[in-house]
């Protein structure tokens, strides 16, 4: 198993590679924000459209790659508004446009759950969720 996972690695792009190490440092950072300084953790500006302009959809995709497997093996937590606020900081750096979404919906239950996702060129980055289930309460760009 772990012969398979040296292998997997080795044989990412050195983009990915990059993107991978990159993601798990800011993974902890906000960790740490939203369990020390959450007044800080800012997912942008409510309420603006995205302007259409050209995205790099690979760029993007290795984005939303980097983020799945960082979330995967980092022994912390990094739930949705954790993961929403990575792709924030990855969109900016690299000059993409993106949308934070923030909904709501009633679970089986009855009771009320929250949930973060961020879109950037029409790609889902984080939250994979359906967002047809939920009342979006807040869009940040």
């Amino acid at each position: 198993m772990m012969l398979r996972k040296t292998r997997l690695f080795i044989s990412m792009s050195f983009r990915r590679k990059y993107l991978f190490f990159f993601t798990s440092f800011i993974s902890f950072y906000t960790f740490l924000l939203y369990r020390f300084y959450q007044r800080k953790a800012s997912f942008g500006s409510v309420g603006h459209t995205l302007q259409p302009g050209e995205t790099d959809k690979a760029l993007i995709s290795d984005i939303r790659f980097a983020i799945k497997l960082v979330n995967k093996y980092v022994p912390w937590e990094n739930v949705c508004r954790h993961q929403a606020l990575q792709a924030k900081i990855l969109c900016n750096f690299y000059h993409i446009p993106y949308q934070i979404f923030v909904g709501f919906k009633k679970n089986e239950s009855g009771k009320t759950e929250g949930h973060a996702w961020s879109v950037a060129g029409g790609i889902m980055i984080t939250g994979f969720c359906r967002p047809s289930d939920y009342m979006v309460h807040s869009v940040f760009s």
